[in-house]
């Protein structure tokens, strides 16, 4: 399946890895509007953790692609984004990002009510599976941060790595020592259950309903809001988004 491992860009090449030079900085800021409107010195610090993420994980290409310099930089950018604030160990249970040319098909099984195991596949843009490896349609990352209709599927699988940080996909990630427990169940929870109210009712959402699906998603798909549109995400759930800002804005957080 993996067509290409790139061993340099991994740093598992006898040579250190290259680092992201300047005019691949450059250009990677001005084609993604999320990273061109960083501050100059979060985007420096951006660059730096981009270039370790690079040299610590594996890059390859599924169906035939072969990811380039840019792509692998564009991904890894996006990647540390959330983590800008928390520090890149955040991002040390991913092992490989495996990058298809378009939605991929995934087998998941469910059980039913009775315990019966049923097959079925599903087409995915995105996908962090818990040992290690990351899955990113290539289209879906290009359509990510272009700050429009808050929509970014590298920060939704980030997410979903930060969230198994305490051992589960939840919609519960390891929280600062300063933050309340209780409150942040209590806020996300009630945003969770209005959501599906307003789904149930035939309501028009204000995010994807897609975050209705489960704890988890609630959490990956505001992750992305956070990011993307926090004004959407403050119109729609001001507690939320203000829980989000205090989280993904780093400080002393339990490991």
């Amino acid at each position: 399946m993996f067509e290409k491992i790139f061993a340099i860009l991994s740093g598992e090449d006898d040579e250190p890895a290259e680092l992201i030079d300047d005019e691949l900085w450059l250009s990677t800021l001005q084609s993604v509007p999320l990273l061109t409107a960083l501050a100059a010195d979060k985007q420096h610090r951006l660059r730096v953790l981009s270039e370790r993420f690079i040299q610590d994980k594996q890059f390859c290409g599924g169906d035939g692609l072969e990811p380039d310099r840019a792509m692998i930089t564009r991904i890894a950018t996006l990647a540390c984004l959330p983590v800008l604030e928390l520090g890149l160990a955040w991002l040390a249970p991913i092992r490989e990002i495996v990058i298809y040319p378009a939605p991929f098909l995934v087998r998941h099984d469910h059980p039913d009510e009775f315990g019966i195991v049923h097959e079925g596949y599903e087409t995915l843009s995105g996908e962090a599976w818990d040992h290690g490896t990351l899955v990113l349609a290539w289209p879906d990352v290009l359509e990510s941060g272009g700050m429009d209709e808050g929509h970014n599927v590298v920060i939704h699988e980030i997410a979903h790595v930060l969230d198994n940080g305490n051992g589960a996909f939840n919609g519960f990630p390891p929280l600062h020592r300063s933050m309340d427990i209780a409150e942040w169940t209590r806020e996300f929870t009630a945003a969770y259950e209005s959501l599906n109210r307003q789904l149930d009712r035939g309501d028009a959402t204000l995010i994807d309903p897609y975050a209705a699906t489960a704890p988890t998603e609630f959490f990956a798909v505001t992750s992305e809001y956070h990011f993307e549109r926090p004004d959407i995400l403050a119109q729609a759930y001001p507690q939320v988004a203000r829980l989000m800002a205090d989280f993904y804005g780093g400080g002393n957080i339990d490991l």
